[in-house]
């Protein structure tokens, strides 16, 4: 396109000149010189240069060598010069603006994309998600096509419409426990925080979460676990302390036997060995790394 307008650009100078025309075609000098300047920068600017000697030079050669005349096209290759320039140099400002919006977004896009933690965006008038990230899409099971324009309540999550906990009852969500709603009706244990960003004149709500479905299990493992430990271990402290009750009112009455004595005491070493076993037993578990036991109940035992 430039080397058409360019030769055009050629023809009609020549033309216009051969006629004694000087002033009205150099005003379509500007439309190639401006083209060249945005498109090549640097090198625009050198088209330019080139492009206003080949005038200067038309005008000396087929023009009548009148010196206004030939200051007035030294003029003329000032503006075009100058015109060039200044297009040249908004055009790299530019370019390098969106070199740098580019590199944003690319960086934006990445984070976007391979934070572990589920991210939505969501208008904080209309409640209506606007976007999902991919480990949001995971959690849901909806992909962020059928999640956006649909209304949060109910839907990710089982607040009720008009009972919003951030618009409606005015609460701060902060790395708070929540559920998230799932597309196969499971509630997933979240930890999660929202905040309110305004874009423009546009109010939204980044909710973000991250799953803690395996510290819950974690959880749960251990809460059993330590039941299992406390009864394995309160079951023969109990029979222990009932039976030295026993002895202790059988001592206050004087009517046992060195023998009997003995006996019950046997009885309740015994069953502190039981105790002992039960709690080697733990020990044991916790050196071989047995997968029934949670690591932060490992952990504890190791102290």
């Amino acid at each position: 396109m430039l080397a058409i307008l360019t030769l055009f650009v050629a023809i009609l100078t020549v033309f216009s000149l051969a006629n004694n025309i000087q002033i009205v075609f150099t005003h379509v000098y500007y439309v190639p010189i401006i083209i060249a300047a945005y498109w090549f920068n640097r090198k625009g600017v050198l088209y330019a240069v080139l492009l206003s000697a080949f005038y200067l030079g038309a005008v000396y050669t087929l023009g009548l060598h009148d010196m206004p005349v030939i200051l007035a096209a030294v003029a003329r290759i000032v503006v075009f010069i100058g015109i060039s320039l200044v297009i040249a140099i908004l055009s790299i400002t530019l370019h390098r603006q969106q070199e740098r919006i580019t590199q944003s977004e690319e960086r934006f896009r990445g984070i976007w994309e391979s934070i572990q933690a589920g991210i939505i965006l969501v208008d904080a008038k209309t409640h209506a998600i606007i976007a999902a990230n991919p480990e949001a899409q995971r959690m849901t099971g909806f992909s962020e096509k059928e999640m956006n324009g649909h209304l949060c309540h109910k839907f990710i999550c089982p607040a009720e419409e008009g009972k919003c906990p951030i618009s409606d009852l005015g609460l701060k969500v902060h790395r708070a426990e929540r559920v998230l709603l799932s597309r196969d009706g499971n509630n997933v244990p979240v930890l999660k925080t929202v905040t309110e960003v305004q874009i423009g004149t546009e109010k939204y709500y980044i909710e973000n979460f991250i799953d803690i479905t395996p510290l819950k299990e974690a959880e749960n493992t251990l809460l059993a676990y330590l039941r299992e430990a406390t009864l394995r271990v309160r079951n023969p402290v109990e029979l222990v302390r009932d039976n030295l009750i026993e002895i202790q009112d059988e001592l206050k009455g004087r009517d046992t036997t060195p023998a009997y004595i003995a006996t019950a005491i046997a009885i309740q070493e015994k069953n502190i060995d039981d105790i002992l076993h039960n709690l080697q037993e733990i020990e044991r578990a916790v050196a071989e790394k047995r997968t029934e036991i949670p690591d932060a109940l490992r952990e504890y035992l190791k102290r």
